[in-house]
C-alpha cells in the first residue's frame, strides 16, 4: 500500500520541524544533539514506513514530544553544572533559547495537528476506539442477556473495567423496570410497593398491567385445544401473612417449637414478602384436566402449550427445571410471571431463569433450601 499525499506531506513536515529544532541546539551541547539525532533517526524511520495518515501523525507527535523532552532535560542538567561566570551565563542563555525554540517548534506541530490535515487522523483514531468500545459493550450486553455474567472473565484490565461498568449499568437499569422486580427468599418485596390488581372472570386477581396479555394468552391456549384455569393470582400481603401464620400454628399444634414450626411452615407457604403473588405479576395456571399442582402438569397439553408460547405474551415459566439451586424453588410447571415482551423473549431465547437474566445468582445459601415450593 503506497502512502497518500497527506501522509507524505505529514512526513515532510515532521522532518522540517526536527531540522529546525536541531539547528537551534548550541554547538557546545554536542552530546545532547547526538542524542536528539539518534531519537529522531529511530522515530523518523517509523514515520517513513507509515502507510497511512494516522500512523504518520502518531509518529510526528512522538518525535516532537521526545525531542522537546530531551532538550529540556539536557539543558537543565547542563545549566546546573555551569559556574556563575559571564561566559557560562551566555551559554545558559543559548541553551534556554534552544529550549524555547524546541518548545516553539513543538507548539507549531501541535497546532498543525489541530488543523484539518492532522485532525482527520486524530478523528480516525478516536472513531476506531469508539467503534471498538461500542462493539465490546454490545458483546458484553449479549453475554449478560444470556445469563453468563458469572462465568465470563475479560482478557485485559481495560476490558475488565469496561465490563464492570456495563454490568453495573445494566443491573441498575433493569432494577428500575417495574416488571422486573425480583422477589424471592433473598429479595423481599419493596416496602413501598403497591400492586394494582383487577379481577379475572373466574374471581381470581392479577395486576392490571398484565391483565390483557394474560387474557390473550388464556384465550389463544383454549383455541389451540388447552383448558387453562388461573387457580391463584394476586395475593395481598395480609393474606400471605395469614396463610403463613396458619401453617406455623399447624406445626405448633403438632408439638414443634416456634423456630422449627416456622422452618416447616416455609416449606409449604412462602414467607410473607417473598412470594411473587404479592407483586400481582404471577399466575398459577393448571389444566382443568389435571388440577394437581405438581410435575404431572407437564403431561397436559395446556402446560406444554403455555411453556412453549408464554413468552409471546410477555410471560416466562418462573421456576424452570434444573434451576432450583438458583431460584430456591422447586420446578413448578404452572407458575408464570409477567416480565414484558422484550425481556420474556430474551429469557426464552437463552433458556434461563429470571435470576440469571437479572445477574442476581450469587446466593450465599442457595443450595440449602432448593426444595421449597413458591406459594
Amino acid at each position: 500500500m503506497q502512502p497518500d499525499s497527506d501522509t507524505n506531506r505529514t512526513k515532510i513536515n515532521a522532518a522540517g520541524t526536527a531540522g529546525r529544532i536541531l539547528k537551534k541546539i548550541p554547538a557546545f551541547l554536542t552530546d545532547q544533539k547526538r542524542t536528539v539525532l539518534s531519537v529522531y533517526g529511530r522515530i523518523a524511520a517509523a514515520c517513513s514506513n507509515a502507510t497511512d495518515l494516522q500512523k504518520a501523525a502518531t509518529a510526528v507527535l512522538v518525535l516532537v514530544i521526545s525531542i522537546v523532552t530531551l532538550v529540556h532535560e539536557t539543558n537543565a542538567l547542563h545549566s546546573a553544572k555551569l559556574q556563575d561566570t559571564a561566559g557560562d551565563r551566555d551559554r545558559i542563555v543559548m541553551a534556554s533559547a534552544a529550549q524555547d525554540a524546541a518548545e516553539s517548534a513543538a507548539s507549531e506541530v501541535l497546532q498543525s495537528f489541530m488543523s484539518m490535515e492532522l485532525w482527520d487522523a486524530r478523528a480516525h483514531l478516536e472513531s476506531d476506539l469508539n467503534r471498538q468500545t461500542a462493539s465490546l459493550r454490545s458483546e458484553y450486553m449479549k453475554i449478560l442477556d444470556r445469563g453468563e455474567g458469572d462465568s465470563f472473565h475479560p482478557g485485559s484490565e481495560t476490558e475488565r473495567k469496561l465490563w464492570e461498568t456495563v454490568r453495573a449499568r445494566r443491573k441498575k437499569e433493569l432494577s428500575e423496570d417495574p416488571y422486573l422486580i425480583l422477589v424471592n427468599k433473598w429479595h423481599y418485596l419493596p416496602e413501598d410497593y403497591e400492586a394494582d390488581p383487577v379481577t379475572l372472570p373466574n374471581g381470581q386477581m392479577i395486576g392490571s398491567q398484565c391483565f390483557e396479555p394474560l387474557m390473550k394468552m388464556l384465550e389463544d391456549c383454549a383455541e389451540a385445544g388447552g383448558t387453562p384455569i388461573v387457580c391463584s393470582g394476586y395475593r395481598p400481603h395480609d393474606k400471605q401473612v395469614y396463610l403463613f401464620g396458619e401453617q406455623i400454628n399447624r406445626w405448633l399444634y403438632a408439638g414443634y417449637g416456634q423456630e422449627d414450626a416456622e422452618d416447616l411452615a416455609a416449606t409449604a407457604v412462602a414467607i410473607p414478602g417473598t412470594s411473587e403473588h404479592e407483586l400481582g405479576f404471577a399466575a398459577d395456571i393448571y389444566s382443568s384436566e389435571n388440577m394437581s399442582l405438581d410435575e404431572s402438569q407437564v403431561q397436559t397439553f395446556t402446560q406444554q402449550w403455555l411453556m412453549e408460547n408464554c413468552w409471546r405474551y410477555g410471560f416466562v415459566l418462573r421456576y424452570p427445571k434444573d434451576k432450583s439451586d438458583i431460584t430456591g424453588i422447586i420446578f413448578e410447571p404452572w407458575h408464570y410471571r409477567y416480565v414484558g415482551d422484550e425481556h420474556a423473549h430474551k429469557i426464552h431465547e437463552a433458556g434461563i431463569c429470571l435470576e440469571e437474566y437479572l445477574d442476581e445468582t450469587d446466593h450465599p445459601d442457595h443450595a440449602e433450601d432448593s426444595d421449597e415450593p413458591e406459594d
